[in-house]
C-alpha cells in the first residue's frame, strides 16, 4: 500500500525514470513477475504482459554517501579495461528510501520454502485423517505448523495439519475427502505417496512463525 503521486499524467514508478514506485500488493507483484517470466520463456496459454516488471535492490555500502532521495544512481565497474568492449555500467535506478543496515525488518524479502514427507497410513476411525511421516524430526515443535496446508502431490488435494502423532516425528493431516491411495489390510499405505508443505520465510526476521 502507499500513496500514488502523478507526474506528467502518469503515476510515479510506472517507468524506470520515475521518482517512486507503484504500490502493488505482494501477490499481484509476484503474479505479474511470473507471467512475464513465462512469456519470455514461451509458455503458451497466458495473457501477455505489457512491460518488463521493475526490479528492486538493496545496496549496502561500505561507507556512507550523500544521495538525495529520488535521484538517479549509477553504478560502474571502474576496474574494467578501458579497451574492453564490455559496458562498464553495472546498474542504474532511482533511490527510493533510506534503510538502516542494523534494522532491515521493514524490507520484506521473501524466500519460498518447502518440506516433503510421506503418507504412512489411514486413521482407523476416520478415513479422511492421514498419519504422515518423514517431514519433521522427533523434537520439532509442532505447534509452529498446526493449521498449515499440506498438499498430496499425486492428487493435488490439500489437507490441514492437525498436530503430532506419537513421539517419533509423525503427524496428522486431515483432508476434505478420502485420498484414492492403495493401502493394505492394516491401513498402511502401499508404495510412496509424497506430501509437501509449502511456506515462506522473510529475510531479516528472527520470528519462528511459519507463514503460507
Amino acid at each position: 500500500s502507499g500513496r500514488l503521486v502523478m507526474q506528467g499524467g502518469a503515476p510515479l514508478g510506472s517507468t524506470v525514470d520515475s521518482r517512486s514506485v507503484v504500490p502493488l500488493k505482494e501477490r499481484d507483484r509476484v503474479i505479474y513477475l511470473l507471467r512475464y517470466l513465462a512469456q519470455i520463456c514461451g509458455v503458451p496459454g497466458l495473457p501477455p504482459t505489457e512491460k518488463e516488471p521493475l526490479a528492486y535492490v538493496l545496496l549496502l555500502l561500505e561507507k556512507p554517501v550523500t544521495c538525495p532521495l529520488g535521484c538517479l544512481l549509477i553504478g560502474s565497474k571502474l576496474d574494467f579495461d578501458i579497451h574492453s568492449p564490455s559496458c562498464r555500467m553495472a546498474f542504474f535506478g532511482r533511490i527510493l528510501c533510506p534503510m538502516d543496515p542494523k534494522d532491515l525488518k521493514p524490507l520484506r524479502i521473501v524466500k519460498m520454502k518447502s518440506k516433503t514427507g510421506l503418507l504412512d497410513r489411514f486413521d482407523k476411525q476416520d478415513s479422511c485423517l492421514m498419519i504422515c511421516k518423514d517431514m519433521f524430526k522427533a523434537d520439532t515443535d509442532m505447534a509452529l505448523f498446526n493449521g498449515l496446508k499440506i498438499v498430496h502431490e499425486q492428487s493435488g488435494l490439500e489437507g490441514i495439519l492437525e498436530g503430532s502423532y506419537g513421539q517419533d516425528g509423525r503427524f496428522k493431516v486431515r483432508f476434505k475427502q478420502e485420498l484414492k491411495v492403495k493401502a493394505d489390510a492394516k491401513l498402511q499405505i502401499k508404495g510412496t505417496e509424497r506430501i509437501t508443505l509449502y511456506f515462506k520465510k522473510f529475510n531479516f526476521e528472527q520470528s519462528k512463525k511459519i507463514i503460507q
